[in-house]
């Protein structure tokens, strides 16, 4: 196994409780030009249909967050909402790992589709969520206020999604 392997086998994904909320709020202000605040994130913790994940990075209870997602389940429907992993530990199967717990959390829960924004040039973003069979659906013109860039509509249907392991 190579070093990507090898990190996100070492990872372990629990839903993210308010104490994690300040690594979180560190990961996102250096992933994000416009970042959530605090308070965004909190009110993601009470929404009955919102589910926030994080990855820490060994298997201790005390290990740093490396990454984290939010997403809606609603319906028949996940719709991703945020997700970013530490700047140090990207390229190593993190966000791999957090966006098959998104899809698994919606198989679970009887959704069928999903549907996600990403800026369109998030390469990086883009080729995981294709790498999941995502696919883009249609594009959001100067949808992001802080410089103007489209947003790319991609969405999937989750039963179809590759790479995520059903036994997990």
């Amino acid at each position: 196994m190579g070093l990507r392997n090898e990190a996100a086998a070492d990872v372990r994904i629990r839903p993210m409780a308010s104490g994690d909320i300040q690594e979180v709020l560190t990961i996102a202000s250096d992933a994000f030009l416009t970042p959530w605040t605090e308070g965004m994130f909190r009110k993601e913790l009470q929404l009955s249909f919102s589910r926030n994940f994080v990855a820490l990075s060994g298997p201790g209870p005390s290990d740093p967050v490396a990454g984290f997602v939010t997403f809606w389940v609603i319906a028949d429907e996940v719709q991703l909402h945020n997700m970013a992993v530490r700047r140090d530990l990207r390229r190593r199967g993190i966000a791999s790992r957090l966006f098959s717990a998104m899809i698994r959390e919606g198989l679970d829960e009887g959704a069928e589709t999903g549907t996600l924004e990403v800026r369109k040039a998030n390469d990086p973003a883009r080729k995981l969520y294709e790498k999941f069979g995502w696919r883009v659906t249609d594009r959001r013109p100067f949808y992001y206020s802080d410089t103007g860039e489209d947003a790319l509509i991609m969405s999937a249907e989750l039963k179809f999604c590759s790479e995520v392991p059903r036994h997990a």
